[in-house]
């Protein structure tokens, strides 16, 4: 009896050392190679923090993009150090690669005045966006699912400003036209896997404010905007 005792004690001792160690064995692995979903996550969203924060509001009509990309144009210091140092007007762009699992950013130093807000029922002329030195960079790979939305607070005709503002249901809406102006808010939705546990994912999901000043529209423009779209 108490033969069996101790080999029972010694079974459950011997399964807790190897899940440890099996455990210790995994982590030193990814480690090696480089794979850290947590940290390649907390990276991508600081820096689309970092680019939302200097978006500017003059350029706010040239805000697009749709659930998989968007491009936005920001005074930020450029990645690539042969630009130059300091401050410049870049266009920037997100984009996922469906085929290589893995999220893009693309910098491009603007060399040319932005255009202007067309007049009604006229496109803006893209090719009047003359770029240079483009860089593109892959900020992080095994990225399975990759959501865009775009956050807009409708804005309340009716509210009597002599009291708290009563909550609005947000509208989510998953593309951004030109001339649309800018969001309240953009929502990144990402899905990372390791090569070494393909069947498994961690879901990181940010909601970024945008500071720069937003179009403020109602429910109902918001609603004609999409609408529009169909």
């Amino acid at each position: 009896m108490e033969l069996l005792v101790a080999a029972t004690l010694l079974s459950i001792v011997l399964s807790s050392v190897y899940v440890l160690f099996h455990s210790s064995i995994q982590t030193w692995k990814r480690l090696e190679s480089g794979v850290n979903p947590q940290q390649d996550a907390r990276l991508v969203m600081s820096l689309i923090a970092r680019d939302m924060n200097n978006l500017i509001a003059s350029a706010g009509h040239l805000f697009e993009g749709d659930d998989q990309q968007m491009t936005l144009f920001v005074i930020t210091e450029p990645f690539d150090k042969d630009t130059g140092e300091g401050g410049h007007l870049m266009r920037i762009e997100y984009r996922y690669n469906r085929g290589q699992k893995r999220l893009e950013r693309e910098e491009a130093l603007v060399e040319t005045a932005l255009p202007k807000v067309p007049p009604a029922n006229r496109e803006i002329d893209r090719s009047r966006i003359k770029v240079s030195k483009r860089k593109k960079v892959t900020l992080v790979e095994n990225v399975k699912e990759l959501e865009i939305t775009y956050i807009w607070i409708p804005y309340d005709e009716k509210r009597n400003w002599k009291e708290p503002p009563t909550p609005v249901e947000p509208v989510r809406v998953q593309k951004h036209k030109l001339c649309w102006w800018l969001p309240q808010g953009i929502e990144i939705k990402m899905a990372l896997y390791d090569p070494d546990s393909p069947d498994e994912q961690m879901v990181f999901k940010e909601v970024f404010p945008v500071r720069a000043p937003s179009a403020h529209l109602t429910d109902r423009q918001i609603q004609q905007l999409l609408k529009d779209e169909l």
